[in-house]
């Protein structure tokens, strides 16, 4: 039984070669591929419909002052002991 490395340097040598000889070929063919995912996740029927998605933006930052309350608290009552 040869070692695993062997098998990952024949592999690896394979990959070099063919790299070296139909690399062109290859990053046209997975840009065509790519190219054609995207259009048919764009283009494919959903089973369900899409919703809308709320969104909310929070500022960065230090937040505004505001302006101190210039009425008095609301008066509580309580009954009488």
């Amino acid at each position: 039984m040869e070692h695993p490395v062997v098998y990952v340097a024949r592999v690896t040598k394979f990959l070099d070669h063919l790299i070296q000889e139909h690399g062109e070929y290859l990053f046209v063919g997975f840009v065509f591929l790519c190219l054609l995912i995207i259009t048919w996740i764009v283009v494919r029927r959903r089973k369900r419909p899409v919703h809308d998605v709320l969104v909310v933006i929070l500022p960065l930052g230090n937040a505004p002052r505001r302006e101190p309350d210039t009425e008095p608290p609301p008066f509580e009552e309580h009954p009488d002991q």
